[in-house]
């Protein structure tokens, strides 16, 4: 088994990301977390990559589980006390520096980045083109479990993360009142924020909820390297939207996931006006009546 050293005392990332280099370099310091998650269109199972091939002690986060269970939404925010019970049985505390990684570059990583600093851990990135990069730069893979030390984790939510349905109707009454409202980025590919093709998830029109924006995540992963765009990209990218970067922004998109490639994205160029909208469109449009644009 991997056994990590002694616990150090750590001031927070200076980025969102950090760099396969870095992660070589600092593996015995931090807690590895395999965050990966896959739509079921995409054939493959997580739980059984992480079984055969991860970073060395690296700790299985299961998205689904740790999710509320109390809903028919996906991977809502869980409650405060399962969130704190579960990472405890992770053997991480609140002093410990994580790194979150999946197995797409950039993908289910980030939410379980947002969801972490949301329940108000200060020491965590991101793996910069996730376990391909680690993968493609030849660094040591384990099929052994962690060794996991028993820990105590105390969550303290931060609400200004966070946006709820609620506050998405009220958004967008407001500006059908000509009152200027916050921005809405929206992470889902652009055949769906159209409603060009369907939703993955049956019975789920596709379109997009009035004033948002179209940002399919994928704009800002360079596909070449899967890595994250650099800063100047991401504001290049955000220009051409139009996007006030002094205003409030919304990320949203099917299910919470890439939203928060989005929210990372904003913050690797400095951004704290910034908050994820858990429910995204799953949520916005089951419910009853909302306005639902099309192209």
């Amino acid at each position: 088994m991997f056994v990590r050293s002694a616990r150090y005392a750590f001031s927070t990332f200076p980025s969102p990301l950090v760099s396969v280099q870095y992660l070589k370099q600092n593996l015995n310091k931090v807690k590895v977390l395999d965050c990966s998650w896959y739509l079921p269109q995409m054939n493959r199972n997580a739980e059984l990559e992480y079984k055969k091939s991860h970073i060395p002690g690296a700790i299985r986060f299961d998205i689904d589980a740790n999710s509320l269970q109390e809903t028919s939404l996906p991977h809502m925010l869980p409650k405060k006390e399962d969130f704190e019970r579960s990472v405890s049985d992770m053997g991480i505390s609140n002093n410990d520096q994580i790194v979150v990684y999946d197995g797409m570059n950039i993908f289910s990583s980030a939410r379980v980045y947002w969801q972490f600093k949301y329940f108000g851990h200060k020491d965590i990135a991101v793996l910069d083109g996730g376990f391909p990069a680690w993968v493609r730069e030849n660094c040591a893979v384990s099929d052994a479990p962690p060794l996991i030390k028993e820990a105590k984790y105390k969550a303290t939510p931060q609400p200004h993360m966070l946006r709820e349905l609620d506050f998405i109707l009220k958004n967008i009454e407001n500006q059908n009142k000509g009152k200027r409202g916050d921005q809405v980025l929206d992470a889902r590919p652009a055949p769906r924020f159209n409603g060009e093709v369907p939703e993955p998830r049956a019975g789920l029109s596709s379109g997009h909820m009035p004033y948002s924006n179209s940002l399919p995540f994928s704009q800002l992963i360079d596909q070449q390297t899967g890595l994250m765009k650099t800063a100047e990209e991401i504001k290049e990218i955000l220009n051409s939207l139009n996007v006030d970067l002094n205003r409030n922004i919304v990320c949203s998109c099917g299910s919470g996931v890439t939203a928060a490639v989005i929210y990372v994205a904003l913050e690797r160029i400095g951004l704290k006006n910034i908050s994820l909208y858990d429910g995204s469109w799953s949520e916005y449009a089951s419910t009853k009546d909302v306005e639902i644009k099309k192209k």
